[in-house]
């Protein structure tokens, strides 16, 4: 049982997917593969399920899971141990506005705490920077992408709202009320799409650029609005309530150039930034 297979394992179970694992430690799908299966052969044991689209852990690939996690980064620290002095490390950062702070916060807090001598400038993902804290509807081609975290759209509503003494919302019971939209907003299709397969349409009182000025807005009692429930913070002026039989998301994640190789520690980093982290 070697490093490189522990690593490849991890990045198949946390991406379900043999060639989004290959993509994200920049090798071949085969290899990917054959790592996956001597590892199986060494503990005598399945690891993953294959299908269609794509892998699920067996029990065995999730007991495993954790330990090969720790075992990463036990290396990662034995290495660290035995560098004279760390060599300084400039990162731009671009961040996508509005995220939770909470989850970013973590975030750079792993970078500093796995890269000493780390020197971090946060910019505007318009700027130029090495990585971005996006979401995947806005990847660039040319770009990798690693997932972080998942973000789930709510309605936000002011407090005294007559919906928000209902424990859920149903669509339909958003035709013809007041509503706050956003120009661009990350599931802007799906949500076009589920308007238009019930019929549903929205009485617009004010089209706003960020999820901000939405909350800002429903928090003032001109309407209501879809949000990420992550990106709300504590306000105590809204109210937020889940759809009944719709789910709508974004995923949120770490993207830099393929053709611009990070430095490996950097890459190491990104590679085992735990979900939990994001939470």
């Amino acid at each position: 049982m070697d490093f490189r297979s522990l690593r490849y394992f991890v990045a198949v179970y946390e991406e379900h997917s043999l060639s989004a694992a290959s993509k994200r430690c920049f090798v071949a799908q085969p290899s990917i593969s054959a790592a996956i299966q001597q590892l199986e052969s060494e503990l005598n044991c399945a690891l993953f399920v294959r299908h269609s689209k794509g892998v699920t852990p067996t029990p065995e690939g999730t007991q495993l899971y954790p330990d090969a996690r720790q075992v990463l980064s036990d290396i990662q620290m034995i290495k660290l141990q035995f560098q004279d002095k760390p060599e300084c490390l400039s990162v731009r950062l671009g961040l996508m506005p509005f995220l939770s702070g909470k989850r970013i916060g973590n975030v750079i807090k792993a970078l500093f705490r796995e890269i000493p001598g780390l020197d971090l400038t946060l910019v505007d993902i318009s700027e130029a920077a090495d990585l971005r804290i996006i979401s995947s509807s806005i990847v660039q081609p040319d770009e990798a992408f690693h997932k972080l975290w998942v973000d789930r759209y709510v309605l936000a509503m002011p407090k005294d709202h007559p919906l928000a003494r209902h424990e859920s919302v149903d669509l339909e019971q958003l035709n013809d009320l007041p509503f706050i939209s956003r120009r661009r907003c990350d599931i802007n299709d799906a949500w076009t799409f589920a308007l238009q397969k019930r019929g549903i349409i929205l009485n617009i009182k004010a089209l706003v650029n960020t999820e901000e000025y939405a909350l800002d807005m429903v928090a003032a009692g001109l309407g209501v609005s879809v949000v990420p429930k992550q990106s709300t913070g504590d306000r105590r002026d809204i109210v937020l309530k889940e759809f009944n039989g719709l789910q709508l998301e974004r995923v949120v994640g770490l993207a830099y150039a393929q053709d611009k190789p990070l430095p490996p520690l950097l890459l190491s980093v990104i590679e085992k930034t735990p979900l939990e982290l994001t939470k």
